[in-house]
């Protein structure tokens, strides 16, 4: 049931070398996604795909996807997920939910092509969404037989949703994350959640050490990140510009939004 689940890009076996070059042991995996995967996904480490918090984020170039089978005829469900499109061309559908568990029948699709998201049941069809470049949030309120509200960008936890659509009949049984439509260039995902009767929420971008709130250490963590040796990863999320990797700009930023005048927010 979706009380709670939480279906990230694990690593296991992290080493991170005293000196020289951090060079890694990072065992990225798609086990906590019990339907298994298909296609060519790539579930890869900071130094190889891009990710938004923890160490591991699921990358694609191609159709790929994977699939959680753990919902049991679950009537409401909210869910979250970020996704960083850099598309030259195509508008796939990069998160779709079932009532079955062999993913035959569908419930609802998020598609992007880059700069709009669509949201659809069965239905009927919201117009497009505007995302952006860089990292989007993705928040879905969805009720069997109701409605579906949804989010890009913007906080389930606080905010009015940026639209809603008519939810068509079924319990929710399987999601699928990724797309198995035809694209050009590369779609990265990270930290989908669902739970079944409140909003997920955002992660605290920028909170580098993952303690939950902005302060000067997150800074010196991305600092830690961003240096040529002895590498120190964050397990946070220290991608305060959400453009897609870990540089000084981020610990700039991230001063920008400790201070106690003029903030400005990370993302």
């Amino acid at each position: 049931m979706i009380k709670e689940v939480v279906k990230r890009f694990l690593s296991a076996g992290i080493v991170l070398l005293a000196s020289g070059f951090a060079l890694n042991a990072y065992a990225c995996s798609t086990a906590a996604w019990n339907g298994g995967e298909s296609g060519a996904p790539v579930v890869g480490s900071p130094q190889d795909v891009s990710r938004l918090s923890g160490l591991c984020a699921m990358e694609l170039s191609a159709a790929g996807s994977v699939k959680d089978t753990s919902p049991a005829g679950e009537a409401t469900a909210n869910i979250r997920f970020y996704i960083f499109a850099q598309l030259s061309s195509g508008s796939p559908v990069i998160f779709e939910a079932f009532s079955d568990d062999a993913a035959t029948a569908s419930l609802l699709t998020v598609s992007f092509d880059g700069a709009n998201f669509v949201f659809a049941t069965g239905a009927e069809t919201s117009g497009p969404v505007p995302g952006k470049s860089g990292w989007n949030l993705v928040e879905l309120a969805w009720a069997d037989g109701g409605t579906m509200e949804y989010w890009v960008n913007t906080d389930a936890t606080l905010v009015t949703a940026d639209g809603s659509i008519a939810a068509s009949g079924g319990t929710m049984e399987s999601v699928i994350v990724g797309t198995s439509d035809a694209y050009t260039g590369t779609l990265t995902f990270d930290d989908y959640e669902a739970h079944r009767s409140t909003p997920v929420g955002p992660l605290v971008i920028g909170d580098a050490d993952q303690d939950g709130s902005i302060t000067l250490d997150d800074a010196v963590g991305v600092l830690k990140e961003a240096r040529i040796f002895n590498v120190e990863l964050q397990q946070g999320a220290p991608d305060c510009d959400l453009d897609g990797s870990i540089t000084l700009d981020d610990a700039v930023r991230i001063l920008q939004a400790a201070r106690i005048f003029n903030v400005v927010p990370c993302g």
